[in-house]
């Protein structure tokens, strides 16, 4: 019994579930959702390696090397488990490969499946064979197609947000007393899209243009609804009598690094 089809299964279990676990978290990160889709389809694209091992071993360990690739890029440390079955499964079948004798014409060879009773012939450079490397190509083609449109739709829903938020009636208490600056800016947020778990950071620079302090929204700490008014809160304190002379207020969505929309505020 082969082993290589049963570790490949694995694989596929392992990656499937890095997807799902992505899948989960993209709640809090929008970009997993595109990183979980490579991760799955390179794990269900990997299991035509099983089928390709009765045809030819090294188009089936090609599949099988590209599907482990394609699952640690989408996923990271949720792809490794999958990465790791998918590798196995190419080294055994490597180990697992049909013997092969050429005959003195040059012309067939005599693959045995295991069982030596059963002998299937095939021209050397068959053209059938040669056929199956379009499976690992077009495979390779797919996992960068569902990255590249991931990426694409990730790059539309960030900007259509972004151009949808509006920050208004700004405004700042902040001064200095007793050589302890401290205050806070106000404003009102609206979004004309829903956001989830929406983070607002101001970041405060001096009169040198250097970064002196950051700090996070205290109201907007949960998702947004479309249309819908809040409240803006930045606290700033610092124990220095120098005064900030302005902030750049960031928002982003989940736990992103990727900017939906800045404005600055000078004080």
């Amino acid at each position: 019994m082969k082993l290589n089809p049963i570790i490949a299964v694995l694989g596929f279990l392992g990656g499937l579930g890095g997807a799902l676990g992505a899948y989960f978290l993209s709640a809090f990160s929008a970009s997993l959702a595109t990183n979980a889709s490579i991760t799955l389809i390179a794990s269900i694209l990997g299991l035509i390696g099983i089928w390709l091992f009765n045809k030819d071993y090294k188009v089936a360990i090609a599949q099988y090397v590209i599907a482990a690739i394609g699952v640690l890029f989408g996923t990271s440390l949720f792809g490794v488990v999958g990465f790791i079955f998918y590798i196995i499964a190419a080294v055994v079948a490597y180990t697992e490969k049909d013997k092969s004798i050429t005959t003195q014409t040059g012309n067939i060879e005599e693959h045995y499946f295991g069982n030596p009773q059963e002998i299937k012939q095939y021209p050397t450079k068959s053209s059938s064979n040669m056929a199956l490397w379009v499976i690992p190509i077009l495979t390779v083609v797919l996992i960068a197609f569902a990255g590249i449109a991931g990426q694409m739709f990730y790059n539309y829903d960030m900007h259509t947000k972004g151009e949808g938020i509006t920050l208004t009636n700004l405004s700042s208490d902040i001064k200095t007393s007793y050589g302890i600056t401290s205050g806070s800016i106000k404003g009102r947020f609206t979004s004309d899209n829903d956001i989830s778990s929406v983070r607002i950071k101001a970041v405060f620079y001096d009169s040198s243009g250097a970064q002196i302090d950051e700090a996070y929204d205290s109201n907007i700490l949960g998702n947004v609804n479309a249309g819908q008014s809040y409240e803006l809160n930045i606290p700033y304190s610092s124990s220095s009598d120098s005064k900030p002379a302005r902030a750049e207020i960031r928002i982003s969505e989940s736990f992103d690094d990727e900017i939906l929309y800045a404005q600055n505020v000078t004080f």
